[in-house]
């Protein structure tokens, strides 16, 4: 388990360098990767360069954001899936092989049956594509409310569902996008990761919450890990370690006060509160 960012989570764009330089100056361990932009360097560059480049800053590779949505529609998800396989090529040269992606908790047209038969049939085409290239994906659940309390027919949205979802995929290259303000807002709780296997879950978020009732979370409207202390943190990262979970865990505070800031001080202070709750978590 290692610590990792993700700039876009904390509304950076800059160059990769940059990124890197950042990354070692909040004390992170790995950093996520755009996949669309890699490509786009290995263009012009060996890929050999841009992994020598990210190993030559002793930082890992966390994963990478699945460039299109999976419920988008047929025609732009057939083109993509085409797009997908090139990515693939660049994402193994790198060794990337965490993809994640989000399920939508709601739909207006399909039922929750009709939408569960939908998704299962494009996760596994995009499940046996990267499979070719030794890559596994991780589907986020999404537990906030407030997201489909407005829509005719809910959809996955908590722990028991995607799991459910996942044994009928029967995908060995699958599993979890593990966040812990999802979790919270489903009414999961520490115990349920508990239940899980290490290969279980492919990447974590991590976040804190406002003291709200759950139904009036905004889902972007969090703060850094251990900031308020709402969600139990310190249970939900030892939990993580008992099943000897060793992937990547992410800030994704979608905290406008954090977008706000300049890079450095953003970087150092969304590396501050991690460290800080995994010190309060693993000193024991």
């Amino acid at each position: 388990m290692f610590r990792n960012i993700s700039f876009e989570a904390i509304n950076i764009k800059t160059t990769l360098l940059e990124q890197l330089r950042l990354a070692k100056l909040g004390n992170f361990e790995g950093i996520d990767v755009s996949i669309l932009d890699i490509y786009e360097f290995s263009k012009n560059d060996k890929v050999d360069k841009i992994k020598n480049l990210i190993d030559s800053f002793d930082l890992k590779i966390g994963g990478w954001c699945l460039p299109f949505n999976i419920d988008e529609e047929e025609d732009k998800f057939n083109q993509d899936i085409e797009k997908l396989e090139e990515y693939l090529k660049v994402a193994k040269k790198i060794s990337a092989f965490r993809i994640y992606t989000w399920i939508v908790p709601f739909s207006d047209n399909l039922t929750y049956k009709e939408n569960f038969k939908f998704h299962l049939k494009r996760a596994q085409k995009i499940c046996k594509l990267i499979e070719k290239y030794n890559c596994r994906i991780g589907f986020e659940f999404v537990g906030t409310k407030s997201l489909r309390i407005n829509h005719k027919y809910e959809f996955i949205w908590n722990l028991e569902q995607l799991l459910e979802f996942l044994k009928k995929l029967k995908m060995e290259n699958t599993g979890i996008l593990l966040d812990s303000w999802h979790l919270y807002a489903s009414d999961g709780k520490v115990e349920d990761i508990m239940k899980l296997k290490s290969n279980d879950i492919i990447y974590v978020h991590i976040n804190d919450a406002p003291d709200l009732p759950k139904e009036k979370l905004i889902d972007n409207e969090r703060f850094l890990p251990g900031e308020t202390g709402v969600i139990n943190l310190i249970g939900f990262l030892r939990a993580l370690k008992e099943i000897n979970y060793d992937g990547p865990v992410t800030p994704e505070p979608f905290n406008k006060r954090v977008n706000e800031l300049p890079n450095e001080i953003s970087v150092r202070l969304t590396g501050g509160y991690l460290l800080k709750i995994w010190g309060k978590a693993f000193s024991q």
